[in-house]
């Protein structure tokens, strides 16, 4: 199981429903859980893997996203610029994580699964349909399984 540190404040189950409010958005029951106990952060171990067009891809969680004042890696901030200002997501999923590179993980509100998001293959979701999933990735099947399964 992985360790998580340099996580911000404790928050309330009242300020994620403030969050969703504000959002027009539902988080699953899972990922509230997670950002209850923890609320961003970084952790260790951090690595894992995907299968990316027929070839196993590795990369690793530089920070969780966290629910707070502050202006880096915050969810609200990051939710809004890739799902509300752009369409850069389809309608059911948001960021939960980022790499050291710039992309995403990202889970699908509707099944809880776990996505890597690759932002050198952007979809524009403006024009493309919430079907068009080319430029996100299955890394695992759950929130909690793929923490579990970070090395």
């Amino acid at each position: 199981m992985a360790t998580f540190f340099e996580t911000e404040e404790k928050i309330t189950e009242y300020q994620i429903k403030e969050l969703e409010e504000k959002l027009s958005f539902r988080f699953p029951s899972e990922y509230k859980k997670h950002i209850l106990e923890f609320n961003g952060g970084r952790c260790e171990p951090n690595a894992f893997s995907f299968e990316e067009n027929g070839k196993i891809t590795e990369s690793c969680i530089d920070w969780f996203l966290a629910i707070y004042e502050g202006e880096y890696d915050n969810l609200e901030t990051e939710f809004k610029a890739l799902k509300i200002e752009e369409k850069r997501m389809p309608t059911s999923f948001f960021p939960i994580a980022h790499d050291p590179g710039g992309n995403y993980i990202c889970m699908d509100s509707e099944n809880g699964k776990i996505y890597f998001w690759n932002h050198e293959k952007e979809v524009d979701y403006s024009i493309a349909d919430d079907s068009d999933l080319s430029n996100l990735y299955l890394i695992d099947k759950s929130l909690n399984d793929f923490i579990l399964n970070l090395s």
